[in-house]
C-alpha cells in the first residue's frame, strides 16, 4: 500500500501532529519535497509532501491563505512546517484555509530535523518498489506458469481474480466476448454494456493501450491485448473499489501472457485457414471438382449435403498483401458472427468465402451489408470496394456459386457496392449451360471464325467486336475504347462480319454475337 500522511505520524521518532486539515490525513505521498520559496509550485508535480519553516508565510494573513491556495491548486498531498524558526505555531489563517480545504497540516518539532522525515520516506517508498518488484516476480510466475500447462485464456481471467479480486472479461476486437472469470455470473454484469463503454481506439494499430474509469459497476480498466504489433483482443478488470498496485501488475502480467495465448491461437487459426484456403482456392479456380471436392472441403467443415455460398469481396487493385490480409481476417470474422462453417482465401486478386448458410444457403443484402461495415471498422478504405453473394450450390459444385457471384460484380453498375445474383442478367442463363462443353460448343459455333483468325493472325477481330458491341453499335466510343482510329475499327468488323457472315447492324445477329462473348468471358474465366 502506499505511504499515507497517517503512516507518517505514526512514526514515532518524527513527532509530527496533524494541526489542520484531518479529513486529508490518508493522501498518498508521492514524494518529499523542502523550499521556502512564496511559490513553489513551477517546480512540483503534484502528490509530494512540502517542508517548510514558514519563510514564505510572513506576510499578510491575506497572503498566506494565498500560499496555500497555490499548495491546494498543485494537489499536494501536504505541507509539513516546521515550528521554531520564525513561527513557533502554524499561522490560524492557514490552519483555517487547510480546514475547509481538507488539505493536512503536519507540525513538526523543531528538534526533528527535515532531513530525518525526508529518509523515513525515502526508505518506505524503497521498499514499496522491492514489494512491487517482488510482487509483480510472483505474479508472473503464476500467471505463466498457466500457458506452460497448456491452459486458455479463461483459465487466466480466474487466476487474474484468484489473485486480485474483482472480476475479468476478455473479449475479440469486435465485441465478441471469448472468456470471463469463472465467479462471474452470467447476470452479474452486461458484457455489451461495458463493451459499449470501451473507446473504440482500443482496437486500432495505432490507438491507445488503456483505459480506466470509474463507472456504475465500480472501478474498471480496459486494455488492449497486443502481441507482435497486432491486436489481438481487449481485457476488461474491475472492482467495487478504486484499484491499486497490486490490481494494476496483475492486469498487466495478465494482458501480456493473454497476449502470447490469442497469437498462439491465431497462428492455429492461420494454420488451419491456409490449409483451408489451398482447398478453396483449387475449388474457386476450378482445380479441383465434383466428388474429389467434395471429400477436401469435408475435411474442414462442409459436410456433404449442406448448400454451400460463396461471398466475394472485391477491392480496388494495388493493395498490398497486409490490407488483404486484413480483408480476409475481417470478413471471416462478418461472416463468423452469421454462419458457424466459414472459410475465406485471397485468391485471384479477390477475397472469397464459401458459407453453409443454413437449410437454403441463401446469402442475402444485410449480410454483405454487415461485411461492407466490419471492412470499414477495420479501417479499410471502402472506396471502391465490392462485395456480392453468389447461388446457393452443393459443395461439389462451389465453382458455380464463386462465379455467379463474380460474374454479378462485372454485370451491376461498378457504383453498386452490394451485389446479389439478381444482378447477373445474361451471364445467368450462361452460366446455367451445364456442362462446360455446352459452352464452349455455343462459342465455337458463332465466334470460332474469328478466334482461329485471331489466333493464325494476331488480329483481335473477338476484341474489336466485344468493343464495337458494347459502344452500342457507335464507332468514335468503340474506337476510344480500344486507342485506335474510328477507320480502323470500322475495318476489323466488316472482315469480322464477312468472317461470322451476319450482319451487326442487325439487332438479332449483334444479341446472338454478344451472348457469345459473355459465354467466352465465362470459360475465359
Amino acid at each position: 500500500m502506499p505511504l499515507t500522511l497517517r503512516d507518517l505520524t505514526e512514526v514515532p521518532s518524527l513527532r509530527l501532529d496533524v494541526v489542520a486539515g484531518a479529513g486529508g490525513i490518508d493522501n498518498p505521498i508521492r514524494w518529499v519535497h523542502t523550499s521556502e520559496l512564496e511559490d513553489p509550485t513551477p517546480w512540483l508535480n503534484g502528490g509530494e509532501l512540502l517542508l517548510t519553516t514558514g519563510m514564505a508565510l510572513e506576510g499578510s494573513p491575506a497572503q498566506q491563505r494565498a500560499y496555500l491556495q497555490r499548495l491546494i491548486k498543485a494537489d499536494l498531498a501536504g505541507l509539513g512546517f516546521g515550528l521554531g524558526f520564525g513561527f513557533d505555531e502554524v499561522p490560524a489563517a492557514v490552519c483555517k484555509a487547510a480546514d475547509r480545504a481538507g488539505f493536512p497540516i503536519l507540525a513538526v518539532p523543531y528538534p526533528v530535523p527535515f532531513i530525518a522525515i525526508s529518509e523515513a520516506i525515502s526508505s518506505h517508498l524503497g521498499e514499496e518498489r522491492l514489494r512491487d518488484a517482488q510482487m509483480s516476480v510472483e505474479v508472473h510466475e503464476r500467471l505463466a506458469a498457466l500457458v506452460g500447462g497448456g491452459s486458455g485464456p479463461a483459465d487466466v481471467l480466474d487466476e487474474v481474480v484468484s489473485l486480485a479480486g474483482g472480476w475479468a472479461l476478455l473479449f475479440d476486437n469486435r465485441g465478441h466476448l471469448i472468456a470471463r472469470s469463472v465467479d462471474l455470473a452470467p447476470g452479474a454484469l452486461d458484457p455489451e454494456a461495458i463493451w459499449d463503454r470501451l473507446p473504440r481506439g482500443l482496437v486500432e494499430r495505432r490507438g491507445p493501450t488503456t483505459s480506466a474509469d470509474m463507472g456504475p459497476q465500480g472501478a474498471q480498466v480496459g486494455l488492449a491485448v497486443v502481441a507482435d504489433k497486432r491486436h489481438e483482443g481487449i481485457l476488461v478488470f474491475g472492482k467495487e473499489r478504486r484499484l491499486d498496485q497490486r490490481d494494476r501488475i496483475v492486469v498487466r502480467h495478465a494482458v501480456t501472457v493473454l497476449g502470447l495465448l490469442l497469437s498462439s491461437r491465431r497462428a492455429v487459426i492461420e494454420a488451419e485457414r491456409r490449409v483451408a484456403g489451398d482447398i478453396l482456392a483449387d475449388a474457386f479456380e476450378g482445380r479441383t471438382e465434383g466428388d474429389e471436392l467434395e471429400r477436401r472441403l469435408d475435411l474442414v467443415g462442409f459436410s456433404a449435403g449442406r448448400p454451400t455460398t460463396a461471398v466475394v469481396v472485391e477491392a480496388p487493385a494495388g493493395n498490398d498483401a497486409s490490407v488483404m490480409e486484413d480483408i480476409v481476417w475481417s470478413v471471416d470474422a462478418a461472416l463468423g458472427l452469421r454462419f458457424p462453417d466459414v472459410r475465406t482465401v485471397a485468391t485471384g486478386g479477390r477475397v472469397a468465402a464459401l458459407v453453409v448458410a443454413g437449410e437454403e444457403g441463401t446469402v442475402g443484402s444485410e449480410v454483405l451489408s454487415e461485411v461492407l461495415a466490419a471492412l470499414g471498422e477495420t479501417g479499410v478504405d471502402l472506396e471502391g470496394v465490392r462485395v456480392s453473394a453468389g447461388e446457393p450450390v452443393a459443395s461439389a459444385s462451389a465453382r458455380h456459386s464463386y462465379l455467379t457471384a463474380v460474374f454479378a460484380l462485372r454485370a451491376a453498375p461498378p457504383s453498386r457496392q452490394i451485389v446479389t445474383p439478381r444482378d447477373l442478367g445474361s451471364y445467368g442463363f450462361l452460366l446455367g449451360a451445364r456442362p462446360t462443353g455446352v459452352l464452349d460448343g455455343y462459342v465455337r459455333s458463332v465466334l470460332g471464325s474469328l478466334m482461329d483468325r485471331d489466333e493464325d493472325k494476331d488480329s483481335e477481330l473477338v476484341t474489336s467486336v466485344r468493343a464495337f458491341i458494347a459502344a452500342g453499335g457507335r464507332w468514335e466510343p468503340g474506337a476510344a475504347e480500344l486507342g485506335v482510329h474510328r477507320h480502323t475499327l470500322r475495318y476489323r468488323v466488316r472482315q469480322a462480319e464477312e468472317l461470322l457472315g451476319r450482319d451487326l447492324s442487325r439487332a438479332e445477329d449483334r444479341l446472338e454475337v454478344w451472348l457469345a462473348l459473355k459465354a467466352l468471358e465465362i470459360l475465359e474465366g
